[in-house]
């Protein structure tokens, strides 16, 4: 999720926001009162947002976060489960009838990033940041419950809110024990949905039916050698060059293994060896990341990686290995479910604000692990302006996102639930 990757989405649109324009539009629900509800709340959803950036917490320390979300719910005709899988919370809304249940999600978790931003609000946890927009998603979810809470008596179905933790702990992530702790039962929810801020234009949302984002998983490679003065190389075995040339040729599975029409990405990232100028490495680790799009492709450069890597170490008289492990699988958005949500959007955010993607992202998020379990759709939510322009690239110490961005993931969850259950 990097500004390289912004040009799979059109970002040719200048996008502003008003509800009043939408407000006559016959849409199958009164937009005229939700708006009044969400601009009930929205001061304290902002001021609770503003508070939790102020405090970021690392995958699985989610402590604090998660107790302020719950002495929030705690106002609310919501039955709460916590301490689920570490700090998440599962709060169930039951409507008037139980003919259907949908899942909503949102990652409460921050990066160990340092912020550098000029915000009254800055992160006051040193090397801690929200800059992947996990403050953003758990207060749009927040403020979703305060608004269908009100609207409890008219949801012909029930709503079920996933705070979760540990999104950014790839490759083991948090839905996973959130799924094997029970959160798609009792009531057993049939479909889910989720929101991520991303770098296009705040009052935009976009959509990707099929497959939405990569897989992501993760490689460590040990290479072995042995030691000797670097004078006298013939005695050693060099490590270094060893993987200086498997780094070379694992490009080659990609470009010489895969048609053209087809794409993956393999990365090293990280690279550590040596102990000194003047001495042969004995030992090299090369840390990184593989990208693909379907199982076919992943399982082929696993293969063909651990054959490169074997081979060419062997070739130079040391030993390597490979540790490959699978991390979050690639999104799959429901074909039907995205077709009916963009259909509901379209009517409150206009068919030139809801964009249709027409590739996936290679980016790694593990509501994928839902989307194999129940239809679900996927969404990325504009949160750039002319407030934060320029910072507003994911995963960056200068993120920044619009607030304003806010109201409308609570609009739009909260029309996809009206919708899909009345």
């Amino acid at each position: 999720m990097y500004r390289d990757i912004i040009h799979l989405i059109n970002l040719s649109l200048k996008v502003s926001f008003n509800f009043a324009v939408f407000l006559n539009m016959e849409v199958g629900m009164d937009l005229k009162e939700l708006e009044k509800v969400i601009d009930k709340y929205i001061d304290e959803i902002i001021e609770f947002r503003r508070d939790i950036h102020s405090h970021p917490e690392l995958s699985g320390n989610e402590k604090r976060t998660s107790e302020k979300v719950i002495e929030k719910l705690k106002k609310l005709p919501i039955d709460l489960i916590s301490n689920v899988n570490g700090y998440g919370i599962i709060g169930n809304l039951k409507g008037n009838s139980n003919k259907k249940t949908i899942l909503l999600r949102g990652d409460m978790d921050a990066l160990p990033i340092n912020e550098v931003n000029d915000l009254p609000f800055i992160s006051k946890n040193k090397n801690i940041m929200h800059a992947c927009g996990h403050d953003m998603h758990t207060s749009i979810l927040l403020g979703t419950a305060y608004v269908l809470s009100y609207f409890k008596d008219k949801l012909d179905g029930n709503v079920k809110f996933m705070f979760q933790p540990s999104e950014e702990a790839s490759p083991i992530g948090g839905s996973k024990g959130m799924i094997a702790e029970g959160l798609l039962e009792n009531p057993k929810v049939d479909e889910a949905y989720a929101l991520h801020v991303f770098e296009v234009p705040t009052g935009s949302i976009a959509i990707k039916p099929g497959v939405a984002t990569s897989r992501s998983d993760r490689i460590d490679i040990e290479i072995f050698g042995k030691s000797s003065h670097a004078s006298l190389p013939a005695e050693g075995r060099d490590a270094i060059v060893v993987a200086g040339n498997i780094i070379t040729s694992i490009q080659t599975i990609i470009s010489r293994n895969m048609p053209p029409n087809q794409t993956a990405v393999i990365t090293i990232g990280k690279i550590t060896g040596g102990s000194r100028y003047n001495v042969l490495a004995d030992y090299v680790k090369l840390e990184g990341t593989v990208r693909t799009f379907s199982t076919e492709n992943a399982d082929m450069i696993k293969e063909r990686l651990q054959k490169i890597v074997e081979d060419i170490a062997s070739a130079y008289g040391c030993s390597a290995k490979l540790n490959y492990q699978n991390g979050y699988d690639f999104v799959y958005n429901d074909p039907d479910l995205s077709e009916a949500a963009i259909k509901s959007l379209n009517e409150i955010l206009g068919r030139e604000n809801v964009l249709v993607q027409s590739n996936p992202l290679p980016a790694g998020e593990d509501f994928s692990f839902i989307t194999k379990k129940v239809p679900s759709v996927f969404m990325w939510l504009g949160t750039e302006s002319d407030f934060n322009k320029g910072k507003c690239t994911l995963h960056s110490p200068e993120f920044i996102a619009d607030e304003t961005s806010l109201k409308i993931g609570i609009t739009t969850f909260c029309k996809l639930v009206f919708d899909r259950l009345n």
